[in-house]
C-alpha cells in the first residue's frame, strides 16, 4: 500500500510541475517594451511589430572587424520567433527577430534567444539575449526589460 501510494505521489507531484511549466512560456505580449544591456543600449519593441535600437554594440551583433567601436541605431520590425533553437538552453524554444534596415539600403536580422529565472531558467521575467564571442569564450549580451 505505501509502494503504491509513493507512485502516486510521484505522478501527482510530476504532473504540477508539467502543468505549472507550459503556464510560463514567454508569449509575445511580454516583449512588449524597452529593454536594456548593461552597456546602455537599448532595444524598444513596439505593439504594433516596429522597434527602435538604439547604442547597441554593433561588433557583437556582427563581428566583422569593420563594426568595431560603431554603435547600432537603427528600425525595423520584430517578431516572436518559434523553434529559435534555443531550448538547449533553459528549456525555451522561443526568440525574437528582429529585422532592420541599414543606411547603405541593407537589411540586417538578429535573433535574440529568451532566457528566464528561477531553479530553471524557465520562469519569467524573461531577458533577450545574443551570444557573444568565439565559442570558447561566449557571453551573453543581455537586455532587461525596463519596468
Amino acid at each position: 500500500m505505501k509502494a503504491k501510494l509513493k507512485y502516486l505521489l510521484i505522478i501527482l507531484l510530476s504532473s504540477i510541475l508539467l502543468c505549472s511549466c507550459d503556464s510560463n512560456k514567454p508569449k509575445q505580449t511580454d516583449f512588449i517594451g524597452t529593454w536594456k544591456s548593461s552597456d546602455n543600449a537599448f532595444i524598444k519593441l513596439n505593439k504594433n511589430g516596429t522597434c527602435i535600437l538604439k547604442g547597441v554594440d554593433y561588433y557583437k551583433i556582427s563581428r566583422f572587424p569593420i563594426n568595431k567601436n560603431r554603435e547600432l541605431n537603427v528600425e525595423g520590425i520584430w517578431q516572436f520567433t518559434e523553434n529559435a533553437e534555443s531550448g538547449i538552453i533553459d528549456n525555451i524554444d522561443n526568440g525574437i527577430t528582429i529585422i532592420y534596415n541599414l543606411p547603405e539600403s541593407t537589411k540586417g536580422e538578429i535573433l535574440f534567444y529568451i532566457s528566464g529565472q528561477g531553479i530553471n531558467g524557465n520562469n519569467p521575467p524573461w531577458n533577450l539575449f545574443i551570444w557573444d564571442g568565439d565559442p570558447n569564450e561566449m557571453l551573453k549580451y543581455e537586455f532587461v526589460k525596463i519596468p
